[in-house]
C-alpha cells in the first residue's frame, strides 16, 4: 500500500466517482443510498490514508462498491423480515388482548407444552417482559437472528394451534 496526498486522494475522486454511483445505483436502484455507499468507501479510502497500487485502485474501489452493496442489500432483506414479523407480532398481539382470561390462559399452556425451552423463553421475553429483540437477545445470551427465528416459529405454531382451535368450534 501507498501512502496518498491530498491530491491524488482529489484526483481519484473525480476519476473514479461517477463509474462507482453507476455500479451502486445498478445494484441498489436508490440514487440516495448509491451516494451513500460511494462516499463510505471514499470516507474510508481517506480515513485509511492508503491506496493499492495505482494501477489496481479503480478494481479495488468497484470490489469495494460492489461488497458493500452486497451488505446493504443483505441488510435489508433483514429488515424487511422483521418488518415482516412486527407485523405478525401486532397481529398476534391483537388477537390475544382481544380475547377472554380463557384463551390467553389456554395460549401460555400451549407455549409450556409444545414450544422448546429456548423458544418459551424467548417469547417471554420478548412479549411477557415487552423486552427489544436485543434485550431478549443479550438475557437469553443468543444472537438476534436466533431471537427472530424462534419467535417467527413459535408465532406460526400458536396461530396454527388457533386455527384449529376456531375450527373445531
Amino acid at each position: 500500500m501507498i501512502i496518498m496526498t491530498k491530491k491524488e486522494f482529489e484526483n481519484i475522486y473525480r476519476q473514479h466517482y461517477a463509474k462507482m454511483y453507476c455500479l451502486a445505483k445498478t445494484m441498489l436502484y436508490d440514487a440516495d443510498e448509491s451516494k451513500d455507499v460511494v462516499s463510505e468507501i471514499f470516507a474510508r479510502l481517506l480515513r485509511d490514508g492508503d491506496r493499492p497500487q495505482k494501477d489496481r485502485i479503480e478494481g479495488y474501489l468497484m470490489t469495494a462498491v460492489r461488497n458493500r452493496c452486497r451488505d446493504v442489500l443483505s441488510h435489508k432483506s433483514m429488515r424487511e423480515r422483521v418488518e415482516r414479523l412486527f407485523l405478525q407480532e401486532s397481529m398476534q398481539s391483537q388477537i390475544v388482548s382481544m380475547n377472554d382470561d380463557d384463551r390467553l390462559e389456554r395460549l401460555m399452556q400451549f407455549i409450556e407444552a409444545e414450544l422448546p425451552p429456548l423458544s418459551q423463553q424467548v417469547f417471554r421475553l420478548r412479549f411477557l417482559s415487552e423486552m427489544s429483540y436485543e434485550e431478549v437477545a443479550q438475557a437469553a445470551g443468543v444472537s438476534k437472528v436466533t431471537v427472530y427465528n424462534h419467535l417467527s416459529q413459535s408465532l406460526q405454531r400458536i396461530r396454527e394451534y388457533f386455527e384449529q382451535q376456531t375450527a373445531k368450534r
